[in-house]
């Protein structure tokens, strides 16, 4: 496009940012009144894709939810949508789903010049996938035929994504009807040359908000339900209570050792049927040369708070030299230790036991200051120590120290025979070991095995509340060879 008159470039101060929001927005209301009306989210309709999620959807993502027939099918995808999307798996709030729901919100209002939702206009769109500018430059022109053309300019300072630009530029020209465009084809100098910009900006902006490749691999290996390789992989799942009441749900998957030892990312999702809680990100897994070798496995730990309830595990195991995957699946019941409940957390058999050395690092296997390293196969060698750690909740508290005051019971009992139900019969290996009034809440023990049989056992611990009178109990089970 060729311009009689040089255009005059004005630059909007950046102090003065603000300013432009409102005067675009009281344009909006003078020219169309009223704000558009909310917008229903969470409405599983057939025509969901069509709102603004459209900027998000892949073209699979899209294919795939119109395919849905029942109502139900379409609520559980548009919740999987926005948790494939969350930034922070273990807070309660999705932090991405609620900045682009604001963005929508804003742009509506900001941006009324068309006779439909402001997002769904071009300066709604990158207001939406982007966010607004640093600076905004506005100006005008005259034209051929001495029409007057009115264009602004926005620019990003900072790249809002990988691989955007710094100082990139959005430019928009009005047209007849007062709307503004986005437009390749605005050049203002004679040597300046810029094309392509606002559609390829506005497509790596949709590309740059989709699920990141871990979630879309854990997407492949929830929709394949792989079984799971006991002889390679071995699990476990460790519970206690989160600080805002939830279950901390501490998962540790054991790789078998090979030579010669690969580097391994692991990454898992748990799911509800209503909602999907992803260890998605590089870091999720963390190992440790304390956990290289555990009874022959290389041990990864995540953890992340969920409401109690049933969940299906995904593992998703990755060779990062050869890009070679790995997968397999599980159920797991997370327990409830919310307020008004006496509990203990279940029993952590620990192939190491001792304080950390430096917990304010927030090293692997770390539980409070402890360093915990958990068995993977229960069985020990006689001559060996058997380390366990638990955790006990809402005591009552004794009226003249304030403190909790229990009363613990260890019974260690033997399988002697088989029942008809195929579970063993256990017998008492020698008497229950009883410490009374004891007011720590976190305890950790190491039982010397020495000449102990061979055989299979169950350690019980029971607690009780000595202020209350209520009790609760636990079990373990483990082989001596």
């Amino acid at each position: 496009m060729e311009y009689r008159n040089p255009p005059r470039r004005v630059s909007t101060p950046q102090g003065l940012l603000v300013a432009s929001w409102i005067l675009l927005l009281t344009v909006g209301f003078a020219a169309y009144g009223a704000a558009p009306a909310e917008i229903d989210w969470d409405s599983p309709s057939r025509e969901w894709y069509q709102g603004p999620v459209r900027y998000l959807l892949s073209t699979d993502e899209e294919k795939a939810y119109r395919a849905l027939e029942t109502e139900g099918e379409r609520r559980k995808f548009i919740e999987d949508f926005w948790a494939r999307r969350d930034e922070d798996a273990s807070t309660p709030v999705n932090e991405f789903e609620l900045r682009y729901k604001n963005r929508v919100r804003e742009a509506n209002d900001l941006f009324r010049d068309a006779p439909y939702p402001g997002w769904k206009t071009d300066r709604g769109k990158f207001y939406v996938l982007i966010g607004p500018p640093d600076e905004i430059r506005q100006d005008h022109f005259t034209g051929r035929r001495g029409k007057e053309i009115f264009y602004t300019i926005w620019i990003y300072h900072e790249p809002r994504f990988p691989g955007m630009e710094r100082d990139t530029q959005v430019r928009l020209v009005r047209d007849d009807s007062g709307q503004y465009e986005a437009t390749d084809r605005l050049a203002l100098d004679r040597i300046e040359r810029y094309f392509g910009t606002p559609l390829n900006l506005a497509l790596q902006a949709s590309a740059a908000q989709r699920p990141p490749e871990p979630r879309e691999l854990l997407d492949t290996i929830a929709a394949a339900r792989p079984d799971k390789d006991s002889k390679r992989f071995h699990t476990r799942y460790d519970f206690f209570l989160a600080a805002d009441g939830s279950t901390s749900v501490v998962l540790t998957l054991g790789i078998r050792r090979s030579d010669p030892e690969p580097d391994w990312r692991v990454y898992a999702r748990l799911s509800n049927g209503a909602a999907s809680f992803d260890l998605a990100g590089v870091d999720s897994f963390r190992t440790s040369p304390e956990g290289s070798d555990v009874d022959g496995f290389r041990l990864y730990q995540g953890r992340i708070s969920l409401p109690p309830g049933l969940y299906s595990t995904f593992f998703g195991i990755q060779n990062v030299a050869t890009q070679e995957l790995f997968s397999l699946s599980e159920r797991v019941t997370v327990p409830d230790f919310r307020e008004g409940t006496f509990a203990i957390s279940g029993i952590t058999l620990a192939a190491r036991l001792e304080p950390a050395p430096n917990p304010e690092s927030d090293p692997p296997f770390l539980v409070g200051r402890l360093l915990i390293i958990p068995k993977m196969e229960a069985v020990y060698q006689t001559g060996t120590e058997l380390a366990y750690y638990f955790q006990v909740y809402h005591p009552g508290k004794d009226p003249t120290t304030g403190d909790a005051s229990l009363d613990l019971t260890y019974q260690f009992v033997q399988a002697a025979s088989l029942q008809k139900t195929g579970e063993p019969a256990y017998k008492s290996l020698g008497k229950p070991l009883f410490f009374e009034n004891q007011a720590g809440l976190v305890h950790g023990y190491a039982f010397p095995l020495t000449g102990w049989p061979a055989g299979e056992f169950k350690l019980q611990i029971t607690v009780k509340d000595r202020v209350t009178g209520r009790s609760s109990q636990a079990e373990a089970r483990f082989s001596v060879r």
